[in-house]
């Protein structure tokens, strides 16, 4: 996206409020979709030039949007697309914006056999103006797709391609340190293309921020301050108006109208809008109250032909603001709020993630309690930030960036360019309340100084301050992290120390990675592996297990999970494990709500591909036993159980703290808090507790002595109930008595 100086369009005072007349007889901006078959032909690499011949042989058919390993391509190189396409007289003759919503990763593009240019970037809009190029009849759209491979030596050092997971991750085919870690390439036209058509002028670059006014003395005045480009095809100055209609979107309330005269000029206009707003209904995330939104429509029209419209743009946005204090404390609209999240990662093809299928996956999350997402070192498609906002579900995002790149300076000015994009495009979601450059930069992660020869401690340091700088001026808005650190990546229990390590003091405020892999039941590893390949017992089964992600040392050496006897109890014991270090982790964590921990980010939620990993739903999204663990341990009012072990001898009496921890922003007077103890399915003893609950709070009641325990399974249940009786959270704990 190119860069726009501001233009002031008009100042706040000389805005004149009105109606728009929506009956207005005139065309309004259409489009073209350009989806469906393509001919598809991979080829061996050329460089590129503006009079690339086309080969004539060899032509396949191939569906646009599609990455092209999700249709039976496994290649990584370059490829060439091709769609004809008719026009009609009316559609030649208009202005034309050629708009590609995804290509991954570098596209030239030549339309009637004109050289538009080149895109490098996966996850960015773009587009070229084709007014001139289009004619009657028949067309010919060519895109010349590169998705290559990072070069071998130290790759995942000293990469150049901004991919993040796509390219290189741990949880991609083959993994991230074998030679197979870059096979099933994501490269194609994974997302919608279209030809948009507009009369005389196009509204380009549109972004919206809403924010609170500086310069009114009202508390609930809000500004809408909207940019864009209007690109113009009159020969001369024209008069047009501008008008701006906000309306409610998913909810019953007041609209806000304006209009302004503009003087249209020939070719490139800067456009700046500051629309004043007062009282609007505010976005809440769902736990809290409703993600109210609103549509921002910007409408322009020539005052001299009839009113008749020459382009419409809009934008759906929300009111909100969110902060952090010194202490890395979120608030919400002036609310605190702890995060109990989770990192996602939807797929490994993002043409295959469908609305139905993100609208599964946030259910579910929502469904286990989770009220924020970590978008894990990628930017995803746009439907899934369209449902976040909708859904009232809190996003922090991540820049593709993944461990080490080139410090270059082509590459540096590329990741800054890519940079501002993603914000420029994005900005315009409530859902999202964080940016964050670089995941694991070489700078903090002392690990890779063991692995590469050619580790240095510097290496992206400047990279990522010039990123930050960039992000922050640009949007002030939400909060802007140059990492996310080692020292908030707490593996213990799966790389290092044990799962019983989370019951020391958190050392820091957030913690956005910590989990376990497990194997997905049974009826999901078929569909992995053949028959003789479900019981891992050569080198080789292993091996092919490997390339499923299964990390084998982590599984039996550093966590001490047991094969088992059979398939049934390997997925058994390695469900258990996840499910254990979930609920042990995220308990302990919560029991230091604010002292110091605000914010926890289980990794991760759902398997990205037909694999063995952190997710607590596999590929097919059928839960695995740490789905539970987390929407129990995440439930907002929680009767938590401080325990250490999972096996005691015989004869111990051991203490359990009880606790009671309360998310929401509601006090509870009268409530109680009851404790049953089973021994093998009878209940032996019982406790309950008056309970008064302050809103946003958590405290210790007391400690619970158990009996002298006798051989055999135990289980402790917790319930908080309100005055009424009405129960508002629960839990259990099972153990063994030897």
């Amino acid at each position: 996206m190119h860069s726009f100086s501001i233009f002031k369009l008009c100042c706040l005072l000389g805005l004149l409020f009105s109606t728009i007349n929506a009956s207005a007889q005139s065309r309004i901006a259409s489009q073209l979709e350009l989806g469906g078959a393509w001919q598809f032909l991979p080829i061996e690499r050329v460089p590129v030039t503006s009079e690339l011949p086309l080969p004539t042989k060899g032509w396949q058919s191939i569906k646009v949007p599609g990455n092209w390993y999700r249709q039976g391509r496994d290649i990584s190189g370059q490829a060439w697309y091709q769609k004809e396409f008719m026009l009609d007289r009316r559609q030649s003759g208009r202005h034309a914006q050629l708009v590609f919503k995804g290509v991954d990763y570098r596209a030239d593009v030549w339309l009637n056999g004109h050289y538009l240019g080149q895109h490098i970037g996966y996850f960015q809009a773009f587009e070229f103006d084709v007014s001139k190029h289009l004619v009657e009849g028949k067309n010919t759209l060519t895109v010349l797709v590169d998705s290559p491979l990072e070069a071998p030596q130290d790759w995942s050092l000293h990469k150049r391609l901004i991919k993040g997971i796509f390219s290189h991750h741990d949880t991609r085919p083959g993994g991230a340190w074998s030679e197979r870690g870059q096979e099933q390439n994501t490269g194609g036209i994974w997302a919608p293309v279209a030809i948009e058509f507009s009369d005389d002028a196009a509204l380009r670059e549109l972004t919206v921020t809403p924010r609170k006014s500086k310069s009114s003395k009202l508390a609930d005045r809000w500004d809408v301050e909207a940019f864009g480009n209007v690109s113009s095809d009159v020969s001369h100055e024209t008069s047009i108006t501008i008008e701006a209609d906000i309306t409610p979107e998913n909810f019953k309330g007041k609209s806000y109208q304006f209009k302004q005269t503009y003087t249209l000029r020939p070719g490139q206009n800067n456009l700046a809008l500051k629309l004043p707003v007062d009282k609007p209904e505010l976005w809440w995330p769902a736990e809290y109250g409703q993600p109210n939104l609103y549509r921002l429509k910007l409408t322009l029209k020539d005052e001299g032909k009839n009113n008749r419209i020459l382009d419409q743009q809009d934008k759906v946005i929300g009111f909100r603001e969110v902060r952090v204090d010194d202490r890395l404390q979120w608030f919400i609209n002036g609310h605190r709020m702890f995060l109990r999240g989770t990192n996602y990662i939807a797929s490994q093809w993002l043409a295959d993630m469908s609305p139905e299928r993100f609208k599964q996956d946030l259910t579910m999350m929502q469904k286990a309690n989770i009220n924020a997402i970590r978008v894990h070192a990628h930017v995803s498609a746009p439907t899934f930030y369209d449902l976040c906002d909708r859904m009232g579900i809190l996003v922090t995002q991540d820049f593709p960036l993944l461990w080490g790149y080139s410090d270059d300076e082509a590459f540096t000015i590329e990741a800054r360019s890519q940079a501002q994009d993603m914000v420029k495009g994005l900005n315009h979601h409530p859902s999202i309340i964080s940016w964050t450059m670089h995941n694991e930069p070489p700078w903090d992660s002392p690990w890779m100084a063991q692995k590469y020869p050619a580790y240095t401690p510097d290496i992206n340091r400047k990279l990522d301050e010039l990123l930050y700088a960039d992000v922050k001026k640009l949007d002030d808005l939400r909060v802007v992290r140059k990492e996310s650190g080692i020292k908030e990546h707490e593996w213990m229990g799966w790389y290092f120390d044990s799962w019983q390590s989370f019951t020391r003091p958190a050392p820091n405020p957030w913690s956005t990675e910590f989990g376990a892999q497990a194997l997905p039941h049974l009826s999901s590893l078929k569909r992995m592996f053949k028959a003789d390949e479900l019981w891992p017992d050569t080198e080789a089964k292993w091996k092919k297990w490997e390339f499923h992600n299964f990390q084998r040392k982590e599984t039996f050496e550093l966590a001490h999970v047991a094969q088992g006897k059979n398939i049934e109890e390997f997925i058994h014991n390695t469900q258990h494990y996840q499910a254990r270090l979930i609920q042990f982790a995220v308990e302990n964590y919560r029991r230091q709500r604010y002292a110091p921990v605000s914010a926890v980010f289980q990794f991760m939620f759902v398997e990205n591909w037909p694999s063995i990993n952190w997710g607590v739903v596999d590929y097919w999204r059928q839960p695995k036993a740490g789905y539970e663990a987390l929407r129990v341990a995440y439930q907002p009012i929680l009767p938590s159980l401080e325990w250490q072990q999972d096996e005691y001898k015989a004869g111990e009496s051991p203490k359990i703290g009880l606790w009671a921890i309360n998310d929401t922003w509601q006090g509870y007077e009268h409530a109680s808090y009851t404790i049953t103890l089973y021994n093998n399915g009878k209940q032996i003893d019982q406790l309950k507790l008056p309970l008064e609950m302050l809103p946003d709070s958590g405290h210790k009641l007391r400690d619970y002595p158990l009996p002298s325990l006798q051989p055999g399974q135990y289980e402790l249940k917790a319930q908080i109930a309100d005055r009424n009786g009405k129960l508002m959270g629960s839990n259990h704990y099972r153990f063994e008595a030897r």
